[in-house]
């Protein structure tokens, strides 16, 4: 094998990785743009299964407040509504009062 033959070769080899080069260049921002689209659909695809769980809990709550009695006075109660001759009580946990100020206390 002559010398010549080696360089030609070795041109021809080099030729092949600089065009693969260039093309993974050319293509690398649109591979990456689809990697952005595909996590953004995923994203996307889980709020939708979030939403569509909500919606189907909320339609629930609705044919239990159309069927069920019980279920629209424990959620009036929570509200603060009572009857004529009840009475309601609510404990608000706002946190004061729960440090001893030194400087009050002798």
């Amino acid at each position: 094998m002559s010398y010549w033959d080696v360089i030609y070769r070795s041109a021809w080899a080099a030729l092949g990785v600089l065009i693969a080069v260039a093309v993974l260049c050319m293509f690398w921002p649109k591979i990456r743009l689809h990697q952005e689209y595909q996590r953004k659909e995923a994203e996307l695809l889980e709020e939708k299964r979030m939403e569509e769980q909500l919606i189907m809990h909320l339609k629930r709550q609705q044919e239990r407040f159309k069927s069920d009695p019980k279920f629209v006075e424990r959620i009036a109660h929570e509200q603060g509504m009572a009857w004529t001759n009840e009475t309601l009580f609510k404990f608000v946990d706002d946190g004061a009062g729960m440090e001893a100020d030194d400087d009050q206390y002798p």
